[in-house]
């Protein structure tokens, strides 16, 4: 059998057992010009008829290699126009955002180039994005977490299929790429950068495998494949059973910005399920293209959960793992800022809007006949309307959120003072949620935290004359 044949039914089958492709599908094709990308728009295009598909190609020149990565777009344009496919190129200055973002170029570089690939297949309506990623990828990058101390499910590989990702070489080797293309006469170009040993990636590919295939084993590409497809397998079984069990762990969950979880319901998992539970915390949080996390990062998250204590994890891309409580929030630190500092003179009587902590104040002054027998009801402060003695404070009355040192005598507590601060910990209140709670205060001193608890100097009593009756409703923020 001809290696033509040989490849692409290799490919046919990949596409098939992982449900790759259907009828009519629009594929982004992402090309870098190397060997192993032209490789796979070669084989799609023959494949092109066969499946009614409709080709892009999407091409991102990353700003690292100057004039060489220049000449990698116009090859790119050029193959394109030959194929008759479109291209659609891009210029990122990656270098740039890596500073900017404290990154490393390989963790910018796939941020930046996955969110590429997303963007362009959106404006192409493109049901699948297919990249190049090879057999020879997936040991790489099994070595390579591996001496991360990455966990089973970073073992596990390189998906071959992620939502819109697909990545129909995974089952071929770059050797069996080299030959096809040779017997093709088809050019591609190399990447100059991917033939010195200074990345651990190409460290892996240039000196340990080839040590490992040397000393130890001749067919060690193939037994870790083989290894590899158990722990997937594996990998995919424990997922599905998280899954199940996911949304009744979570307690709160803000689209795209934050999961929280309860500590002691949690807590009732065994290790390896929690483990899975982070993970995909994690991932329902960043955007396209995913983030790598090593086993340090989910065991330092394990830590919080396993010891009674407050604190934060700072994982890659810009997540953050934290307890506050009973309370565990995984969340992307760029969604969810912590809110600065507001005050409003408050209308009394009237209205004022908060809108910082999505909330309406209405203030109201009762007066003799209308308290007559009805005395004892307003008397005690709620969670959502608060009734103070007009005689104990003065005007302006401020609505505002807490400031350093703030103080109160919360009712019941015989006038006992207690740090604000103090009091939130104690309710053990997330950080970033008790930057939004609105308190009323007064020149004599803090009168309400709203929808919790009224202070004790400003209680209405038996003497009371005129009470101001003041009512917190939600509004959107």
């Amino acid at each position: 059998m001809r290696m033509k044949d040989t490849l692409i039914k290799k490919v046919q089958e990949t596409i098939s057992f992982y449900k790759m492709l259907k009828d009519g599908d629009t594929v982004l094709i992402g090309v870098s010009s190397g060997p192993d990308s032209v490789c796979l728009l070669h084989v799609l295009k023959e494949l092109q008829d066969e499946y009614n598909l409709s080709l892009h190609i999407a091409h991102l020149n990353h700003g690292f290699r100057g004039a060489e990565a220049d000449e990698d777009a116009m090859f790119v344009q050029c193959l394109g126009d030959s194929l008759g496919i479109p291209v659609i190129a891009e210029y990122a200055d990656i270098p740039a955002y890596a500073r900017t973002e404290r990154k490393s170029k390989q963790e910018a570089a796939r941020e930046v180039r996955y969110r590429f690939f997303s963007s362009v297949a959106d404006k192409t309506g493109a049901d699948r994005i297919a990249l190049g990623h090879t057999a020879d990828d997936q040991v790489e990058t099994f070595l390579m977490r591996l001496l991360r101390g990455s966990g089973s499910h970073g073992l596990s590989g390189i998906p071959p299929v992620r939502e819109r990702i697909i990545r129909p070489l995974i089952g071929v080797f770059r050797e069996e790429i080299n030959e096809y293309l040779a017997m093709h006469d088809i050019r591609y170009r190399i990447d100059s950068s991917n033939l010195t040993a200074v990345y651990l990636r190409n460290k892996i590919r240039l000196e340990l495998i080839p040590y490992l295939a040397k000393e130890y084993n001749p067919n060690i590409m193939e037994t870790i494949i083989r290894n590899l497809n158990i722990l997937r397998d594996e990998d995919i079984f424990l997922d599905n059973y998280v899954t199940k069990i996911y949304q009744d762990m979570v307690i709160k969950e803000s689209a795209d910005s934050m999961i929280q979880f309860d500590v002691k319901r949690l807590n009732t998992c065994e290790e390896p399920v929690k483990r899975r539970i982070i993970r995909q915390a994690v991932e329902s949080v960043k955007v396209e293209g995913g983030v790598a996390l090593a086993w340090q990062h989910i065991e330092d998250a394990l830590s919080l959960l396993r010891h009674d204590k407050k604190g934060e994890i700072h994982f890659p891309s810009g997540i953050v793992a934290e307890r506050s409580g009973e309370i565990f929030s995984i969340y992307l630190r760029s969604a969810v800022t912590s809110t600065p500092p507001y005050a409003y003179t408050v209308s009394v009587p009237g209205d004022t809007l908060v809108p910082e902590a999505g909330m309406k104040i209405n203030t109201t002054i009762l007066i003799p006949p209308f308290l007559k027998g009805e005395l004892s009801d307003k008397t005690e402060t709620g969670r959502h309307t608060a009734y103070f003695d007009v005689s104990k404070f003065s005007e302006p009355l401020i609505i505002r959120n807490r400031r350093a040192g703030d103080f109160f005598c919360p009712r019941g507590m015989g006038g006992k003072k207690k740090k604000i601060k103090e009091y939130f910990i104690d309710l053990k209140i997330p950080g970033r949620e008790r930057e939004k709670i609105p308190i009323i205060s007064s020149p004599e001193g803090i009168m309400w935290i709203a929808g919790y608890r009224g202070d004790e100097r400003f209680r209405v009593t038996s003497t009371t004359e005129r009470i101001l009756e003041v009512r917190a409703t939600k509004i959107a923020a």
